[in-house]
């Protein structure tokens, strides 16, 4: 999985708000496997670029180029107050359009990564067999599977930023006082939609690593 490790600047506040939308779509990117493997240390025209090109060849976001136009040339620090605020609006709208975009194609390398084929073969409800099949593209993921993966891109996203992989993978197996006791596999249990109750409670949770939500982690 990529790893983000922004480098703390002395002008950081400057344009926070910007800078913080463009972490959070950096960060979903690379846990739908969108960016190359190497590591992001800023927020400069030559990541956005990368960040681009990566959208682009997953053919996701096709608009992104346009719209992240002003940072494929200047930093955040260096546009202006008014340009910054009017691409935050942009960028929540990129984020949300990505966060209902499954892309399978690119999320089975990282999720295969996180979780391994047994622990995500249970998570997503398929055979290991079947999930190698799709994973290599000889198969096409059925959309039931599609949505499941790519929910579990959307929490591990939320819960890069705390853990390591088999942090993530722990977490998922251990029992939460607020999910009833039951750990987050558990409370899945087999055949889950990524729309129903029991997959809204987990995201929740993970949310609340993020500071999405006011919930203990």
């Amino acid at each position: 999985m990529l790893a983000i490790q922004f480098e703390s600047k002395a002008s950081t506040l400057r344009n926070l708000p910007l800078k913080q939308g463009l972490m959070a779509l950096f960060a979903l990117a690379a846990a739908m496997g969108v960016l190359p493997d190497d590591r992001v240390t800023a927020l400069d025209p030559a990541s956005i670029r990368r960040l681009v090109d990566g959208l682009q060849e997953a053919r996701l976001l096709r608009s992104a180029a346009l719209d992240l136009a002003p940072l494929l040339h200047e930093t955040p620090d260096e546009l202006d107050a008014a340009t910054a605020d009017a691409m935050v609006a942009r960028l929540a709208r990129l984020v949300d359009t990505l966060a209902e975009s499954p892309s399978p194609a690119t999320e089975w390398p990282v999720m295969r990564e996180i979780f391994g084929d047994p622990l995500l073969g249970q998570l997503t409800g398929v055979a290991e067999v079947s999930l190698r099949r799709y994973a290599a593209g000889s198969r096409e993921t059925p959309q039931a599977v599609a949505e499941r993966l790519h929910w579990l891109a959307l929490v591990v996203c939320d819960l890069a930023g705390g853990y390591n992989a088999y942090g993530i993978r722990r977490w998922f197996e251990r029992p939460r006082a607020q999910l009833g006791g039951l750990s987050p596999r558990a409370l899945l249990g087999a055949n889950w939609s990524s729309d129903d109750a029991a997959a809204a409670r987990v995201r929740a949770l993970a949310a609340a690593l993020s500071g999405a939500q006011p919930l203990a982690a």
